[in-house]
């Protein structure tokens, strides 16, 4: 075997590596042999999937603790000098329990101790994991072993590396990944002796060439982002640290090569349980950061410039890899989507119905009719980086997006049956308190979207704007999470090259913890939440919204004339001018324009439409295409029975009871009950457009089985 490439814990045990899958298929261009081992698996196995899968996807402990770093720690230290024999304690305790690697403790509990003697334990069956991991890279005897580093991959792959180096001291080590980068991998050099080498930046290009080089006993001076035990002094005494040649052409990539990947997982077992999806990969670096950097990016260190493949290559390494791995879930990995391929890709992708499920990472100002063609062409979940609901806090951020375009977007999902994954940050020097106590006040109106999925005070990461301008940014004392410095007994200059994460205190020494706790109680509530529902039912002349959401003062409001006018309009951002603009020219509703005004401020008042800066969202949910959880659909059917009264296949809700009239100004929940017994039984569990009718004489009818169902 010419190369053994390898990935260690807590590489992810659900998906191949592309990184060293392109690099496998390059090197077979070459006419080089080599093989992936995913020594994750055995990992895994061992220690147990769902301990391992915690660690992994950073959910507990976060990256915060670096807790798959620790887990190897003192396999890798054995022989340096360590932090001292109570170190380990000193870590499970401040760093676990009291968690001091957050900047802003609120919303952040203990690590549970359940978790902890799994770590404990995990550490115990360290060696005899890397025993097995060498015999293996033994058996193959490889001339070079290349070890793929990023997010908590460093210190396993350290640890192995320096059992290779002793056991094979002839074998040449190789690093290269996120950790490798500028100098995190120069100081990697430094402090590990048996590194031979670390790639800076895209390996697609000069990797292959390094390997001829070694196969053929040749030197490596002049490859551009390759540093050697020879040249890393150099590099810090220019304090220049370089980084390979990016690639320009996407096209020019081969396909990546899954199989070793596949071939294992089927042995692991792990099929039993999980279908393991496969990374795909249409372009690299980021428009949108290239044109504003997002101040808490640290993505795209090497380079920011973007590149994507054409549509016709990137149809059909789509489809290849798609057929090869039998597998119709795909993750794609870029940083942005390209515009472009609203014009190229997915029309081409919505005309064929491959049936193959899409992920993408977008910007949040789409626009609703690209969504449905995201959809139509399989694109089911996305990450549009939301963050935040605040104007001000998003321009601290550079995001280029408003915080309506933010709920626009999550509403528009909902309605098309798209999945959104995203987060809330907060903690950005200069942004003004009162702006939480607005997002505060407008998260209950959200319930029914999509919630966060984590919520949490920013870090500063290397390569992002609030790192290397942190000063300038209002961060002060900027150092590595304390977790670093039980991970890695090394000095502090040391510790500060190899960290990729970042604490600090504020300049203007502002309590973040003070004014974030009441948006995080409604976050908190909102995660929590199941059976909220606020979807619309257009009837024609009237409009019925339903609203399901914690504390909704109107179960039932029904929309005609004006309001419905300006409901329907305002699916989309409108402005009150653009909004009166278009009532003016419409000779049905001219006399209604001059109340155009106070139509919007009682819709907002019900909790049916968000105002800002004189624009306006409706917020209720258009019911067709989207289809309530089956949580909702029995909260409905509860709400329907108490609101309205039995009639011959359904529930009819008089005109009286409808819009807050007759005391009916009141929680869904405190509605009077009815008398089970009287009412139809629903066997539905779905809601169409179908099961409802809107009648100006006798209210609203609600049929309790659906049509076709």
């Amino acid at each position: 075997m010419d190369v053994a490439l390898v990935s260690m814990p807590f590489g992810n045990i659900l998906t191949p590596s592309i990184g060293l899958s392109l690099l496998k298929a390059a090197l077979d261009g070459r006419g080089v042999s080599s093989r992936i081992e995913y020594f994750t698996f055995m990992f895994a196995k061992m220690a147990g999937s769902s301990f391992y899968l915690d660690i992994a996807d950073d959910r507990e402990p976060s990256i915060h603790e670096l807790g798959g770093e620790w887990v190897f720690s003192r396999a890798l230290f054995d022989a340096l000098p360590s932090a001292g024999p109570d170190d380990d304690e000193v870590y499970i305790q401040t760093i676990l329990r009291e968690r001091t690697g957050w900047n802003t403790q609120s919303g952040v509990n203990p690590v549970p101790e359940a978790q902890i003697r799994r770590m404990v334990r995990a550490r115990k069956i360290v060696d005899t994991f890397l025993e097995k991991c060498l015999e293996r890279i033994v058996e193959l005897d490889p001339t070079i072993v290349g070890f793929t580093s990023i997010f908590q991959q460093h210190v396993a792959s350290l640890a192995l590396a320096k059992r290779i180096k002793r056991k094979l001291p002839g074998t040449f080590i190789v690093f290269g990944g996120a950790n490798a980068e500028g100098v995190m991998g120069a100081e990697t050099l430094r402090q590990f002796t048996f590194v031979d080498a670390t790639v800076s930046g895209e390996g697609d290009i000069v990797f292959p060439e390094l390997v001829e080089r070694v196969l053929t006993a040749k030197p490596l001076d002049d490859l551009q982002g390759v540093r050697t035990q020879e040249s890393v002094a150099s590099d810090f005494e220019q304090e220049r640290f370089s980084h390979a040649r990016s690639i320009d052409a996407m096209d020019g990539l081969p396909y990546p090569d899954y199989s070793d990947f596949f071939d294992q997982f089927r042995r692991s077992g792990f099929g039993r349980t999980w279908q393991p999806r496969i990374y795909f990969e249409t372009s690299r670096g980021c428009w949108w950061g290239a044109k504003q950097h997002c101040t808490f990016c640290g993505l795209n260190g090497a380079s920011m410039a973007y590149r994507s493949k054409s549509a016709v290559r990137a149809i059909e390494e789509l489809v290849f890899l798609s057929e090869k791995y039998h597998t119709k879930d795909v993750h794609v990995v870029d940083n942005i989507l390209d515009i472009r391929y609203f014009k190229t890709v997915l029309p081409e992708l919505a005309r064929r119905r491959l049936g193959i499920e899409l992920f993408y990472e977008t910007k949040a100002n789409l626009k609703k009719d690209q969504l449905k063609l995201m959809r139509d062409a399989g694109v089911l979940e996305i990450q549009p980086g939301i963050e935040s609901f605040s104007d001000t806090v998003l321009d601290l951020m550079r995001k280029g997006v408003s915080a309506l375009q933010n709920i626009q977007l999550l509403k528009w999902c909902r309605e098309l049956g798209l999945t959104p994954y995203w987060n809330v940050l907060w903690g950005f020097p200069g942004e003004p308190e009162e702006e939480y106590a607005e997002m505060a006040r407008i998260v209950p109106h959200l319930t029914h979207l999509q919630p966060p999925g984590g919520i949490a005070g920013i870090r500063l990461d290397r390569f992002s704007p609030n790192f290397f301008d942190a000063q300038e940014m209002g961060f002060v004392d900027v150092a590595p999470l304390p977790a670093y410095r039980h991970v890695y007994p090394l000095t502090d200059e040391a510790l500060m090259n190899l960290a990729y994460h970042f604490t600090f205190r504020y300049g203007d020494g502002r309590d973040v913890n003070r004014y974030i706790r009441p948006l995080l109680g409604e976050l908190r509530r909102w995660m929590s939440t199941s059976d909220a529902g606020l979807f619309m039912i257009d009837a024609g002349e009237n409009l019925a919204i339903w609203d399901l959401r914690p504390g909704g003062e109107l179960p039932v409001s029904v929309l005609s004339g004006l309001e419905r006018t300006l409901y329907l309009d305002c699916d989309a951002i409108r402005g009150l001018k653009t909004l009166t603009r278009d009532l003016e020219t419409n000779a049905a509703t001219s006399r209604a324009a001059s109340k155009v005004a106070v139509a919007l401020e009682t819709l907002v008042a019900r909790g049916l439409m968000l105002e800002h800066g004189g624009r306006y969202l409706s917020l209720a949910v258009r019911l067709g295409d989207y289809e309530p959880s089956r949580a909702v659909v029995n909260r409905f059917f509860s709400v329907a029975k108490r609101l309205g009264e039995p009639v011959a296949g359904g529930v009819r809700v008089p005109l009286e009871r409808l819009n807050g009239s007759d005391g009916y100004r009141v929680a869904a929940e405190r509605l009077p009950s009815k008398g089970s017994p009287s009412y139809p039984r629903s066997r539905s569990r779905r809601l169409s457009t179908s099961q409802f009718s809107v009648d100006g004489r006798d209210g609203l009818f609600v049929e309790f089985r659906s049509r076709g169902n």
